[in-house]
């Protein structure tokens, strides 16, 4: 939900000259922050920057809205689970109620309805995700059907396989790299399987993999990314069953692919990021002496309060939940990257602002800080395309609108 017009900050970008070699955009600089690049014995690089900026930045400017309560049918989402935009500024929506991908021009008029529901070529079943490659191409994951479909955006199939990593999920998550590859994070944990679970605390270590298919090839692998702890709490319910609640602000590793499909990953709980190869074998860091907010008594008692809005016979295991969370918060909500090769790191605010995240080239040089006016509806991922911002809020009345920033980067 957007917060109040007087609370809002707009859209906006923090730049600085850094002391590693890349060309920040021609923009006024607010504040330097110095990195420092070292090269390892081991070839890795390294580049440390100190605490980066928190807050007022360069005003900004959300400049185009698509959704309506009422009007055009075209204009009118139920479920957005995916925005996407080429270098022309054509904006596709992806609508899973709709089982539609509509297409609007660069000023959000209606262009055409590049898919629709169906079971013949080029039509979709429950859609939950999808990613434009070479600005000619939709990759739509359609687990209804258990498939991946490749649309022309002007309309039409033109490729089609089998979904090569299960997984349904409220977004796909998965990305599609320059050479057509598909990519999705998956994790398998070590703790025995018994039913009925055993009720309590489970605590288990979760293995990370990146798998990757190459539909050219069918061929299908994997990148091994490490272990991480994981903690459960498991409580029979009043259904006969068994609910599981994870620990909240326990960190969790996160991932995403370059379009070179090197893959960025951290931990979360600190500020560092890797970069790592097909081989598995880290090439870049990039540190950051940002501190982790701390879990406050505030943060206990809304889980509790939403978890009994829910389910008042809640109240008992949220409380002891809310008391196994840790002392700190992750540092970093998210990672993606752009069409420029940039990668947008999500960091965690301890103010009441919009979404904060700090940007950096591929090779680890900080570009600058954005901060978007608008809060995001839980795991809404944002796209920045051709400089400029894209995802999906929700209005005071719960409908979602497509929204896009103003050109936060000029893109080259």
């Amino acid at each position: 939900m957007m917060r109040a017009p007087s609370r809002h900050r707009p859209v906006s970008l923090l730049l600085a000259a850094v002391v590693v070699t890349a060309c920040a955009p021609d923009r006024p600089e607010t504040r330097a922050v110095a990195g420092v690049r070292d090269t390892l014995p081991d070839g890795r690089v390294v580049v440390r920057y100190p605490a980066l900026p928190a807050g007022d930045p360069l005003p900004a400017a959300v400049d185009l809205r698509i959704g309506v309560v009422e009007g055009p049918a075209e204009e009118i989402f139920g479920d957005v689970r995916g925005v996407e935009a080429d270098r022309d500024g054509t904006i596709y929506v992806l609508d899973h109620q709709a089982a539609e991908i509509r297409a609007f021009d660069a000023d959000g008029r209606f262009v055409r309805t590049v898919a629709s529901r169906g079971e013949g070529p080029g039509e979709l079943d429950t859609p939950n995700g999808m990613v434009l490659v070479h600005d000619t191409l939709l990759w739509v994951q359609d687990p209804g059907g258990w498939r991946m479909i490749g649309l022309a955006t002007d309309g039409g199939e033109v490729d089609r396989y089998p979904m090569p990593v299960l997984a349904f999920g409220y977004i796909w998550e998965g990305t599609v790299d320059r050479h057509g590859r598909l990519w999705k994070h998956q994790v398998h944990s070590t703790a025995e399987r018994v039913f009925p679970p055993e009720e309590g605390l489970t605590e288990a270590i979760v293995h990370e993999y990146m798998v990757v298919y190459d539909p050219a090839r069918a061929e299908k692998d994997s990148v091994y990314l490490g272990a991480v702890p994981s903690r459960t709490l498991i409580q029979r319910n009043n259904r006969g069953g068994h609910t599981y609640f994870p620990v909240p602000f326990d960190p969790r590793p996160i991932t995403t692919v370059h379009a070179d499909g090197t893959i960025w990953r951290t931990d979360a709980d600190t500020y560092r990021i890797v970069r790592i190869g097909a081989d598995g074998d880290t090439t870049l860091v990039i540190e950051s002496e940002v501190a982790p907010p701390p879990v406050t008594d505030r943060d206990r008692l809304e889980y509790v309060e939403a978890r009994v809005a829910r389910d008042p016979e809640q109240r008992r295991v949220a409380e002891r939940v809310a008391r196994l969370m840790p002392p700190a918060k992750p540092v970093i909500t998210s990672l993606s990257t752009d069409d420029e090769g940039r990668l947008w790191v999500g960091r965690t605010r301890t103010d009441d602002f919009g979404p904060l995240y700090d940007v950096f080239s591929a090779d680890g040089t900080w570009e600058g800080s954005v901060e978007l006016a608008f809060d995001l509806p839980a795991s809404m991922p944002i796209r920045v395309r051709g400089g400029r911002v894209y995802t999906t809020i929700q209005d005071s009345l719960g409908v979602p609108v497509v929204v896009r920033t103003h050109r936060v980067f000029e893109p080259s």
